[in-house]
């Protein structure tokens, strides 16, 4: 058995809507390069992502849906009818061959469950994954099939395992949340920018599930302008009460890279602090609740540069235990990529402690922040009060 794998192939930078898109599957690239760079990843950690299977996708998403995403594949899909579905919009353009793309999308997170939960690994990562928007019968957001939801429903039928979700996009994991809204075995945690001015604009605290699922939905809307430590303390905190409520079999993280001060899409003021954080506590709240099952995705990230390589390395050098690294970056993969950057590389892991002016609201926000928490912890924190 292996301590960790990494999921990837080419057929991952498939998955691209034009040139000019802000997701860019380059990323995918940049990183696995950034790794072989610092000698942190060896070829037989690496393994090929399968594609999902039709009846894989429909664990989620519904038969016509796949149908329209078929034809619009090869071009068959009228303008008027795509549009009912989500495809052909400026945020998901229609591509050649999409649906095989999207399908090597899903089937490499569903590769990285089959390793981790038959016990070939005990951690995973599909960087290629983490397409939380995508709905049962509709893309949205960049996503046309959620990689997430597959999944997670994959996991409770055919290894009936109780599953935590933690998303730390700065857009809500809202596709993942809807389509687990009312299951109780699902435990959906989403950390994120407030929907007040972001896409989706959902993620409210008090969107807690329904039914049988009620209580078991988290939501954790922060102030634009967040800093590192209110993200990392909201972040701690809830993660570490809601293992411990919900304990969990397996815990899969999205690991969206897209609240970094420098993102083009969005409006907190992380650093790569949060970066080294957010695996570093995952990490530890799956040795301690699920024998170290733990499947991670990627999601977000807008700045393929200067961010996504660093923030998504840190995932993998987490996973295998290896997260010491600080200081320069490896002038090889400097030298390889500058001269394809529209922007100058960072020369070191972490960023400057000046990278942007200080902001002015911070104990404000802050504050606001911590009040959040504990409104969106309240019903756990309740229910022990009740059981004493």
């Amino acid at each position: 058995m292996t301590d960790s794998v990494f999921v990837f192939s080419e057929a991952q930078l498939k998955y691209k809507f034009n040139s000019n898109h802000p997701f860019n599957q380059q990323r995918l690239e940049l990183t696995l390069d950034l790794l072989k760079k610092i000698g942190a990843i060896k070829e037989e950690q690496i393994v090929l992502p399968r594609m999902a299977t039709d009846e894989e996708l429909l664990l989620i998403h519904d038969p016509n849906y796949v149908n329209a995403v078929k034809l619009a594949s090869i071009g068959e899909l009228p303008q008027a009818v795509a549009e009912n579905y989500g495809l052909g919009t400026e945020d998901t353009p229609i591509f050649p061959n999409m649906h095989e793309a999207s399908s090597f999308l899903v089937g490499g997170t569903l590769t990285a469950v089959d390793h981790v939960m038959t016990g070939k690994a005990k951690h995973a990562l599909n960087l290629g994954g983490g397409l939380h928007h995508g709905f049962r019968g509709k893309a949205s957001g960049f996503c046309i099939y959620n990689d997430s939801s597959v999944a997670i429903k994959y996991m409770q039928e055919k290894y009936h395992a109780r599953v935590l979700y933690v998303d730390t996009d700065a857009h809500h994991g809202d596709g993942v949340q809807w389509s687990f809204y009312d299951d109780p075995d699902v435990c959906t945690l989403s950390i994120h920018e407030t929907g007040r001015y972001l896409f989706p604009g959902t993620g409210s605290i008090n969107e807690r599930g329904q039914g049988k699922g009620y209580g078991t939905k988290f939501n954790i809307p922060l102030d634009a302008f967040t800093e590192d430590e209110s993200f990392i303390d909201a972040y701690t905190l809830a993660l570490q009460e809601i293992c411990e409520f919900f304990k969990p079999d397996v815990i899969i993280t999205q690991n969206g890279a897209d609240s970094h001060y420098l993102d083009p899409l969005t409006h907190l003021s992380a650093t790569m602090k949060i970066y080294r954080e957010i695996p570093k506590i995952a990490h530890k709240m799956a040795h301690q609740y699920c024998d170290g099952k733990w499947i991670a995705v990627g999601g977000g990230g807008y700045d393929i540069w200067r961010v996504v390589p660093r923030a998504w390395a840190m995932v993998w050098l987490e996973m295998t235990e290896n997260s010491n690294f600080s200081g320069s970056l490896p002038k090889e993969w400097l030298d390889r990529w500058q001269s394809l950057s529209p922007v100058t590389l960072p020369p070191e892991w972490d960023d400057p402690i000046d990278l942007y002016p200080p902001i002015p609201r911070k104990e404000e926000i802050t504050e606001k922040n911590a009040q959040t928490v504990q409104k969106a912890l309240y019903p756990i924190r309740n229910r022990k009060k009740s059981v004493l």
